[in-house]
């Protein structure tokens, strides 16, 4: 193809094809690189008044363009006599990676965009009116998506009429449905077999191109306004009228709006071929531009990931500010950071609350030792009311840019190996990293493990206290537990996913304790690695007045990172049997990892029985067998003295831990849903 004049170029204020920012429009284009011979000025402004700057979505158009993959196929298939049979899709395509909200607003859209090429599809050139109306309907959607939107409700009405034109003559259902419906005969649409075939993969074509641009370029770049940026931003606007406007045409030839359309057969064989054509000509603009994009952004992405290697391994003349600069892009104000500690939090969107709500305690417990600065991983379809939630919910610096450079990105997943799991890195004021994951430490012993260097951890580390419940527990964990291991309290810690297990534990344990006549702090402590789920067990239990936790998450990322920090200074050796601490975390990690429950019995910060689920069951309805003892020694005593003599049998033992190596490849897909899987070790044990 031409390759475009290089003419100076002018300003738009107008809303961009990605982006609500300006864009640079060229004088002249190539015709077959440009739409601009048919789009006047009157024209794209009016088109551009149709958008919606302040909104300007970028969806996930993954399980759209899979749903229109599926259906053109099978139309193909039965125009052309390959499909052996009845058209058939199945529910489970239609399961998006995106959440159920913008799931039913986009469905809404393309509902209604279906409506509309249904009912007032005008033949011809009269077109312009209801081309400005799709274009209301979608001026949310970013201007790609407003295109393959419109092209998936033109590909359901294909389906559909599709289905009830195959069924018709067998069936006396899709026959009346077809009917009220204005289907035309099956003879109109035979007719134009050859036209309809070339048209659906043109239009398959199309949508895939234009979601490319969205799924293969980065959407920072698209905050640009230079060339070829700015040249693909405004052919993306034009592209978009015209991708409309074809849909519109060939929806009114097709005769969906009624059968007085005044086009015989040969018009109608005509006007689909050229409507083919000019929808193949958009499809090669876009493509063009697309080409141009990739390469330019290839040479910036390149250039600039050498400038920030070259900058972060010079030992000469970097500090903190100029990282800063260079990690936040130079957009925001660094001035509060200059001089300071620096903790980087690095997280995509699915760090949990109760994880920022930790670390918020924890940073205004700091006394200024360090600031912290979130660096959201994202990209451009990403969900900005979550984003503003997270960042309103942190009472560090969060004055960042939404989208981080993508130079920046590939170095954090490259040189500090994040990939899912939220990482802290640790700069001091000179620029240099003291720590490539200070969470752990944070998670274990809080502003006691700052500076967070090596060797503040392997003195932590030997320093650490025994295996009680003080070390496993603090007042961020939960205070009013802490204020009853300092009181000496008989307490009892239990965990599980099996709701049915944690109502017979409670219920039964209160009647053995009413029968000796003493007082047992019961805490619930949750399940590890299922969020949602504990979440609804918990509701559950606060409904049968059952105590749980304050921090549950915090309790169970405070034995994970015992595991990680021990795991580390191990450096791949085999986990020594002699550490006695590390050996109870590991049964605490393995009992949670089973089907059942488990529990921890305690006075005050000893911990004096730990049982598995089913064990403590039967510890507590055999409780006859060491009443007398428990009586005389007291309950604790006596349930330790029976479980001495018990031979409890081996079961099937899953310790899993959360991912801490870069070793593997990066991130997996959900199978089902679509929704990036976080990463974890998983040990089992079965002797069964």
């Amino acid at each position: 193809m031409e390759a475009p004049t290089a003419l100076p170029s002018k300003t738009s204020e107008e809303p961009t094809a990605l982006s609500s920012k300006t864009s640079e429009e060229p004088t002249a284009l190539s015709s077959k690189t440009s739409l601009s011979s048919k789009t006047t000025e009157e024209l794209l402004k009016e088109i551009r008044a149709t958008h919606d700057a302040e909104e300007d979505q970028a969806v996930d158009l993954k399980p759209i363009l899979h749903i229109m993959e599926k259906i053109l196929l099978d139309v193909d298939r039965v125009i052309n006599g390959t499909h052996g049979g009845v058209v058939t899709l199945k529910r489970s395509t239609t399961l998006p990676a995106f959440d159920h909200g913008m799931l039913e607003a986009i469905l809404s859209d393309i509902h209604n965009v279906s409506g509309e090429l249904s009912c007032n599809c005008p033949t011809g050139k009269d077109t312009k009116a209801t081309t400005k109306q799709l274009l209301e309907t979608l001026k949310t959607y970013s201007w790609n998506t407003k295109a393959v939107l419109a092209l998936a409700a033109f590909t359901a009405n294909l389906g559909e009429f599709w289905l009830l034109i195959q069924r018709g003559n067998a069936n006396s259902l899709a026959n009346s449905v077809a009917f009220l419906r204005q289907v035309p005969e099956i003879e109109r649409f035979n007719a134009l077999r050859d036209g309809v075939t070339k048209l659906v993969q043109t239009i398959r074509n199309l949508a895939n191109c234009n979601a490319k641009f969205m799924m293969k370029l980065h959407y920072w770049y698209f905050l640009k306004d230079t060339p070829p940026i700015s040249d693909a931003k405004l052919e993306i606007i034009r592209a978009t009228y015209w991708t409309i406007d074809s849909v519109v045409q060939i929806a009114g030839l097709l005769g969906w709006k009624n059968k007085s359309t005044s086009l015989t057969t040969e018009e109608g064989k005509t006007l689909l071929i050229q409507l083919e054509k000019e929808v193949s000509q958009i499809y090669d603009i876009l493509q063009y531009h697309f080409k141009r994009c990739k390469e330019y952004i290839a040479k910036e992405m390149e250039d600039a990931y050498k400038s920030l290697l070259k900058l972060m391994q010079t030992a000469v003349g970097r500090d903190i500010g100029k990282i800063l600069n260079r990690f936040l892009s130079g957009e925001v104000d660094i001035e509060k950071l200059k001089s300071n500690h620096v903790l980087f939090l690095i997280s995509d969107l699915d760090i949990s609350l109760e994880e920022i709500t930790v670390l918020n305690e924890l940073y205004e417990k700091n006394e200024k030792k360090y600031e912290i600065v979130w660096l959201p991983v994202v990209d451009g379809l990403y969900n900005k009311k979550k984003f503003l939630e997270l960042k309103k919910s942190m009472k560090w610096y969060t004055d960042v840019p939404d989208i981080l450079e993508p130079a920046v990105i590939k170095y954090i997943k490259e040189v500090w190996h994040f990939i899912k799991n939220p990482i802290a890195v640790f700069l001091t004021p000179e620029g240099v990293v003291t720590c490539q994951n200070t969470l752990p430490l944070l998670w274990t012993w809080g502003i006691e493990a700052f500076p967070f260097t090596d060797e503040k951890e392997k003195t932590l580390w030997r320093n650490r206290y025994d295996w009680k419940l003080n070390f496993l527990v603090d007042d961020l964990i939960d205070p009013e537990l802490k204020k009853w291991i300092i009181e000496g309290r008989l307490i009892c810690l239990y965990g599980g996913g099996s709701i049915d297990w944690i109502l017979q534990f409670t219920t039964s344990i209160k009647v053995v304790l009413a029968r000796i006549g003493v007082t047992v702090e019961m805490v619930y402590v949750g399940k590890n690695n299922d969020k949602g789920w504990t979440a609804k067990v918990i509701a559950e239990l606060h409904s049968h007045n059952i105590r749980v936790l304050k921090s549950e998450r915090h309790f169970w990322v405070r034995l994970q990172s015992m595991m990680y920090i021990y795991t580390q200074m191990r450096q791949g050796k085999i986990l020594s049997k002699d550490d006695s601490f590390v050996q109870e975390v590991m049964k605490i990690l393995a009992y949670d990892g089973s089907e059942g429950g488990w529990a921890l019995f305690c006075k005050g910060a000893d911990v004096i029985v730990r049982l598995d689920g089913e064990t403590a069951l039967n510890a507590i309805w055999k409780y006859g067998d060491w009443e007398n003892y428990a009586k005389k020694h007291g309950f604790l005593e006596g349930l330790n003295y029976y479980m001495e003599d018990q031979d409890v049998p081996h079961s099937c033992v899953h310790l899993t831990l959360p991912f801490i190596s870069s070793e593997i490849p990066g991130k997996v897909d959900c199978s089902k849903c679509g929704s990036e899987m976080e990463m974890y070790y998983m040990y089992r044990c079965c002797k069964e």
